[in-house]
C-alpha cells in the first residue's frame, strides 16, 4: 500500500509539472478527430477512479479495522488486468463507455479538469491510507462494469494506480505530439 500511495503522488506531481500550466487550446487539442486530448485522458481517469474509489470508501466503512499492514494478494483477475492497464503495455484497450470522456461527461473546460483530476488523486491518497489499516482480501469492490468483476481492495487501488499511470503516459504523448505540430 505504502508503494501505491507513493506512486499516487509521484502521479500528481507529474500533473502539476507538465500539464498544469499549460493553455486551454493544449489541454483541449487533438492529433486526430478520434484521437484524446490531454484533457480527455484526464478525464477518462477522474470517471473511472471517482467510481471505483467511491465503492472503495463504503465498503471500507462497514470493514473491521487491523493494526497491522497486509500485503496486496492478487487474484487471477487481478493479474490479467493489471497486464491490460500496465503502463508499458503497447496496445490499445477500447475504454468502457461508461469511462469515456463523452455525452455528459464530455470535458468542456481544460484547466478544470486538470485541477478535478488533482483532487481526485488528493481523494485516491487519502483512500489508500485509510486502507493500509485494513486486511485487503477480505474487503472487497466490484466493477460497475460487471458485478463479475470483483477485486479486493488493495488490488483495485493497485490497478487503479497502473490504469492511472498509463493514462499519464497517453497524456504525455499527446503533449509531444503537440509540440511536434506547432513546430
Amino acid at each position: 500500500m505504502k508503494d501505491i500511495i507513493k506512486e499516487l503522488k509521484k502521479v500528481e506531481e507529474t500533473i502539476l509539472n507538465s500539464f498544469q500550466n499549460l493553455s486551454e487550446e493544449e489541454l483541449l487539442w487533438k492529433s486526430g478527430p478520434s484521437e484524446w486530448s490531454i484533457a480527455d485522458c484526464l478525464k477518462h481517469i477522474i470517471i473511472a477512479n471517482t467510481q471505483y474509489n467511491e465503492d472503495i470508501k463504503k465498503r471500507l466503512e462497514k470493514a473491521e479495522v487491523k493494526t497491522i499492514e497486509y500485503p496486496i494478494r492478487f487474484s487471477l483477475t487481478g493479474k490479467l488486468f493489471l497486464l491490460a492497464v500496465d503502463p508499458k503495455y503497447k496496445w490499445k484497450v477500447p475504454a468502457p463507455k461508461i469511462f469515456k470522456p463523452i455525452n455528459e461527461n464530455r470535458v468542456s473546460n481544460g484547466k478544470q479538469t486538470v485541477q478535478e483530476f488533482l483532487n481526485l488523486q488528493e481523494e485516491l491518497i487519502k483512500t489508500a491510507q485509510k486502507a493500509c489499516s485494513y486486511n485487503h482480501s477480505n474487503v472487497n469492490t466490484y466493477s460497475p462494469i460487471s458485478k463479475l468483476l470483483r477485486f479486493n481492495v488493495g488490488e483495485q487501488l493497485y490497478i487503479m494506480m497502473r490504469h492511472t499511470k498509463r493514462h499519464i503516459n497517453q497524456a504525455s504523448n499527446v503533449k509531444d505530439k503537440l509540440k511536434i505540430n506547432a513546430a
